[in-house]
């Protein structure tokens, strides 16, 4: 179940919220925990059996390993430790790196007979997360009740945001069912699927053109992977509106994921802006193990790559996706080394207008199939093997829709929203209102219209 289709917008989520908020106070995290399973469960009862595994497993793994650590027998736990995260990286290697692993020892892709867990990428950081603050003794575990939420909350179940243990159980502790909550979780539930069906939607029909052609000149070439830039950055903020606005009309406060990464000054900055929670979790759990800044350049570089390279293996088994992340490493290391020295001193708009192009063109490594297509594709966009030209049809069809994206990329229209907001015109409400029932309504006709198409970080 994806929270564009419209048995959740219709059934699922409504159903599950207002029950929510008229069950006893005990009640409430059992009833979520329900909730999850059957939203897990709906799509492959396989998928149940996962969760319930790895769930129980690293409960009692974290309750061994402390045990161990308050007798003072740290040996064994740091065994334990290191078996679990062995166990926990071993099982997310056989769902999605196995055959990767096999094909380039040239033999062919295996049959597991069962498909890959839902969010097995969120699923396994959060857990190896756990272990490791567990471990080190950061964090403590409140029961098995708030773990099994921990690992099975629906709304950051299938694309995060990455949450540590700790910041998820200070979000129960601080769940609140306020009017004000429920209202901007609405406005944020429908602002999200906006994104991902008015415009995400829209977009993919212009990238998909593209990108399917058999010829293409450069004008065509990027205008596909500006379509696919928007879509992609659409998309994926969409579903984190949609679960941050799920969360908020359950009373709960999950963390913010994207914050406007478009309008970044440089690659570092990006990141801190793009898909935050997984730049977090690099952040504490690889880069400043590793030392972080405080060992020299020669070793903050060399971080900078293991962070990077696992990056790219992250989002997905093909050398594509190693090669993106290599991109974005060397980008990254030029910045420090040299590059942000260089550009300082630009105006800021210009810094982001490069910055952008960068990224875009590091999708390209992203989106293809193959490493063979991905340098055709850039090959097309500075004029290499170039055939055909369809940029003016393109242009003519899509240029509104390129330059709304662009402008909604930017902070501008939620500045002035948030500017008459405080100065509480009459109209705001009312008109807040009817432009969200529309959005909504519009959103509903494109789904019933629409063939299905999941979240691209879904299958990430």
């Amino acid at each position: 179940m994806a929270f564009n289709q419209l048995i959740f917008i219709i059934f699922f989520l409504p159903l599950s919220a207002l029950t929510f908020r008229l069950i006893p106070q005990k009640a409430k995290k059992p009833y979520l925990i329900f909730v999850s399973l059957v939203f897990i469960a709906w799509g492959n009862i396989s998928d149940l059996v996962y969760i319930f595994a790895v769930t129980v497993f690293n409960y009692f793994t974290a309750k061994q390993m402390s045990e161990f650590r308050k007798t003072g027998k740290n040996g064994l736990a740091a065994f334990v430790f290191v078996s679990g995260l062995a166990a926990d990286i071993l099982a997310l290697g056989y769902f999605k790196y196995f055959n990767f692993l096999r094909s380039i020892f040239g033999l062919l892709p295996a049959s597991f007979g069962v498909a890959v867990p839902i969010g097995i990428s969120f699923v396994t950081f959060s857990l190896i997360a756990f272990l490791c603050d567990i471990y080190r003794g950061d964090e403590k575990i409140t029961g098995f009740t708030d773990f099994a939420l921990f690992v099975t909350f629906f709304p950051k179940l299938t694309s995060g945001p990455i949450m540590g243990y700790a910041d998820f159980v200070k979000m129960l502790a601080e769940q609140k069912e306020t009017r004000a909550r429920l209202n901007n979780g609405i406005e944020r539930f429908i602002t999200g699927l906006a994104k991902k069906m008015l415009i995400a939607g829209n977009l993919s029909v212009l990238f998909t053109a593209v990108s399917t052609a058999s010829e293409r000149s450069a004008l065509d070439a990027w205008l596909g992977a500006l379509g696919y830039a928007f879509m992609l950055f659409f998309d994926f903020s969409g579903y984190s509106d949609m679960a941050i606005g799920i969360g908020n009309m359950l009373g709960f406060r999950l963390p913010e994921n994207f914050i406007y990464p478009y309008i970044s000054l440089n690659i570092g900055e990006f990141w801190r802006r793009w898909h935050a929670t997984l730049g977090s979790f690099f952040k504490n759990y690889v880069y400043i193990p590793l030392g972080g800044n405080r060992k020299g350049e020669a070793r903050t570089i060399f971080n900078l790559f293991v962070v990077f390279a696992l990056t790219g293996i992250w989002h997905g088994a093909s050398y594509t996706f190693i090669v993106w992340g290599m991109y974005h490493f060397v980008l990254s290391a030029c910045e420090r080394l040299f590059l942000n020295s260089k550009t300082e001193k630009l105006p800021k708009p210009l810094r982001a207008f490069l910055t952008f192009i960068a990224v875009t063109v590091g999708w390209v490594f992203f989106f293809s199939d193959s490493l063979e297509d991905a340098f055709g594709y850039l090959g097309n966009m500075i004029g290499i093997g170039c055939g055909g030209y369809r940029g003016a049809y393109y242009l003519s069809g899509f240029v509104i829709l390129l330059a709304v994206s662009a402008f909604l990329s930017l902070p501008a229209l939620r500045i002035q929203l948030n500017r008459i907001r405080r100065k509480k015109y009459r109209f705001y409400s009312p008109v807040r209102a009817a432009v969200l029932l529309i959005l909504f309504l519009l959103c509903i006709a494109a789904a019933v219209s629409d063939t299905y198409s999941s979240f691209l970080y879904a299958a990430f």
